[in-house]
């Protein structure tokens, strides 16, 4: 709700005021006061937004035009007494959503309706907030700037001052302005007056102007969609909340500098005991609005339930019935389990037998494999021999061109007249060959040293992150989180489904798990990277690039089976087309019934075309693989699809049960005929549940009600 504030006083001589004063302040005006020979100056008051001189109808029809100097000086010249009320001032305040415009727009119009309704002349000023600089104690002091302790007023206080005479203007001579000297308006009559000629009192008289304040500001507040104002009192409202009481100008100056009032202290006590009022009342309203909404579910639910009374108390008839004939065919039902019972104790001594002759065969396999890590340590060690002389060939080829360089040099050299070895010059210059031969294969020695160290360290650095991304792939910051809707596009470094499993499968492999929970995770991790050899880290390239740049290996995968994505698509769209093609056949679409019998029929072709695309071995083996998981979902689903549809099929109208279910029939007998070897135990059972539960309904419905005469 926005905020209502209205308020009046008297502008009084009795109280030192003058109208001019008063009206070149609120304006920031400069005026000439001829009754007290003064010039009013606040030319350079701030926060002044406009100011201007509404008068009534009935004057602007006659062409009358004052300005602001002419009408208060001429209002304060109407006045003989020393006591005398020289004008009225009503403040009113602005709603801060409004726009400046809109602001001025509204002060007017309400001004308008006042001065036409009290027959009065208004000055309309318009006031914004000043927000001063704020407190420096360096800065001089000034009135733009802070002082200390004291605070910038509310920015929210649009205000506007409307001051009114308290005389009805009339037309002089040339269309100047006076007023009556006689009479003042009826607003400024006493009470006793007010009562004598029948007119409320003055505080009714207030009420009604403020509920005409109320009524002209909500008609714009209503046109921008904004809170209304209330004219009402707290009480009036039903509220329990506390009106403040009035600060005035010199404690809201004291309070503004940091200065505690007294008022102050009320107000603020006031507003925190209304504001826990409040939060009590919303609390109490939001209990009763949850009580009132349990209570209206309670009776819906009540409602409900008694409406399918009738239908429970037929459905309970209905399992008498059913109940009655699960009992008379119990007996086959016994026997049948009897008989698997039998059945299972005679799978149960081969499954011994056949355990016996696994362990027969393991024992046979371990005394094999005895020496097996001996062979492997040796052919290991052969291995790295090998790999070093591999290795150690292209330096011995450089040495041996080096040495041939040598030689030729030398021989060369001896081809020259040899010098006299006794020459001091001669033992110099071999000296100094002899030293430089020695730096170079110093400074040779520690370059290779150097690029070695770096080598190692490189390759360990290297180890570690590989062993860090395999042992934290499942972590957030390694794995696409699907549940907080992250994709590949999004996070193309992180792992997706089946990179995961790819890795786990290659983990659980290899044993590089952590089963042992006393060894920590550093040492873990060392340990798992110890294990990326040169011999490790060939054998498992593919692993390699897929924990150093996961996005790289997917776009690999998605391009291998890009041919099988296609190749789907093209079969999806001729089964959607077939589909399509045989619902008038079957005598309706049939809903959901429909659509999975229509896709049984289609089976057929859609798995041998699968079937064909997985024995072409032109196309990639990752897209046949693809290929083969998609066969075995098409077989789940399609046993599936007969388990409901049998399931559901008798729910049909009477023409459409009896095409979908001899399409049913009929293609199930060329499904088993197909397919029955490939499925597993669980889906032969799901077909046979789907087919005993059409062969019960079809029963039931075919057998006749007992314990009814008719």
């Amino acid at each position: 709700m926005t905020l209502v504030h209205i308020s009046t006083k008297a502008i009084s001589r009795k109280a030192g005021q003058s109208a001019v004063a008063c009206a070149a302040y609120r304006a920031g005006d400069v005026l000439d006061d001829a009754k007290y020979g003064k010039t009013h100056d606040y030319g350079k008051k701030s926060g002044v937004m406009s100011s201007d001189i509404v008068l009534p109808f009935a004057l602007k029809a006659l062409g009358v035009s004052v300005d602001r100097e002419t009408l208060w000086n001429t209002a304060e010249a109407a006045e003989s007494r020393s006591d005398s009320r020289v004008a009225r001032e009503w403040l009113i305040n602005l709603p801060h959503e409004l726009s400046e415009s809109e602001r001025y727009e509204l002060a007017i119009n309400f001004a308008q309706k006042l001065v036409d309704d009290m027959d009065v002349i208004a000055d309309v000023c318009i006031h914004r907030p000043v927000m001063k600089l704020p407190f420096d104690p360096d800065a001089k002091p000034s009135s733009k700037r802070l002082r200390e302790g004291e605070e910038n007023p509310d920015p929210r206080n649009f205000h506007a001052h409307i001051m009114v005479t308290t005389r009805a203007p009339l037309v002089g001579p040339n269309k100047t302005l006076a007023f009556n000297p006689k009479l003042k308006t009826q607003f400024e009559w006493s009470n006793k007056k007010r009562k004598a000629k029948g007119l409320p009192s003055s505080m009714q008289e207030i009420k009604r102007i403020r509920e005409m304040w109320v009524d002209t500001a909500n008609k714009v507040l209503a046109q921008h969609h904004l809170p209304l104002m209330d004219a009402r009192s707290y009480q009036d409202q039903g509220l329990d909340q506390q009106p403040t009481i009035k600060m005035g100008v010199e404690a809201t100056a004291m309070e503004r500098r940091g200065i505690t009032t007294e008022k102050g202290n009320t107000n603020r006590a006031i507003k925190a005991r209304n504001k826990l009022v409040a939060d009590n009342s919303i609390q109490k309203r939001t209990d009763h609005e949850r009580r009132a909404r349990k209570l209206r579910n309670g009776l819906a639910w009540a409602t409900k339930q008694n409406a399918r009374l009738p239908i429970l108390i037929g459905d309970t008839k209905q399992r008498v019935d059913s109940t009655k004939q699960l009992i008379e065919s119990s007996e086959q039902h016994i026997a049948y389990c009897n008989e698997q019972s039998n059945r299972t104790a005679d799978r149960a001594d081969d499954a011994k037998q056949r355990v016996e002759a696994t362990k027969r065969g393991v024992s046979w396999a371990a005394e094999r494999c005895q020496n097996l890590p001996i062979w492997i340590d040796e052919a290991d060690k052969r291995n790295e021999r090998a790999n070093k002389w591999i290795a150690a060939n292209p330096k011995r080829a450089a040495n041996s061109e080096s040495i041939a360089r040598s030689i030729n040099q030398g021989i060369t050299e001896r081809a020259k007249p040899a010098p006299n070895p006794f020459d001091d010059d001669a033992r110099r210059a071999r000296a100094t060959q002899h030293d430089r031969q020695q730096e170079r294969i110093d400074r040779d020695t520690r370059a290779n040293r150097y690029e070695d160290e770096g080598i190692f360290e490189s390759a360990k650095r290297m180890k570690l992150r590989l062993a860090m991304r395999l042992l934290k792939r499942s972590h957030d910051d390694m794995a696409i989180r699907w549940a907080w809707d992250e994709t590949a596009d999004d996070f193309p470094d992180k792992f997706d489904k089946r990179q995961l499993s790819v890795l786990n499968e290659f983990a659980q492999r290899h044993g590089i798990e952590n089963n042992d929970k006393k060894l920590g995770f550093r040492d873990h991790l060392q340990q798992v990277a110890n294990r990326f050899d040169h011999k490790f880290v060939e054998n498992n390239k593919s692993i390699i690039q897929l924990l150093l740049d996961p996005n790289a290996e997917r776009q690999q995968y998605l391009a291998l089976i890009k041919h099988f994505t296609d190749f789907r698509e093209n079969i999806d769209q001729k089964r959607a087309a077939f589909n399509t093609s045989i619902i008038d056949k079957l005598g309706g679409s049939a809903g959901e019934v429909g659509r999975m019998t229509r896709d049984i029929i289609s089976s057929f072709s859609y798995i041998k075309g699968l079937k064909h695309y997985i024995n072409q071995d032109r196309h990639p083996s990752e897209a046949r693989e693809v290929a083969r998981e998609h066969l075995v979902d098409t077989l789940d689903k399609t046993c599936q699809q007969f388990k409901f549809a049998f399931r559901d099929v008798n729910s049909l109208p009477t023409t459409q049960r009896k095409t979908y279910s001899e399409a049913l029939k009929a293609t199930l007998e060329t499904f088993t005929e197909h397919y029955g070897k490939e499925l597993s135990e669980s889906q032969h059972k799901a077909i046979q549940g789907g087919l005993s539960s059409y062969e019960y309904q079809v029963n039931r419905a075919n057998t006749p009600s007992r314990g009814f005469s008719s």
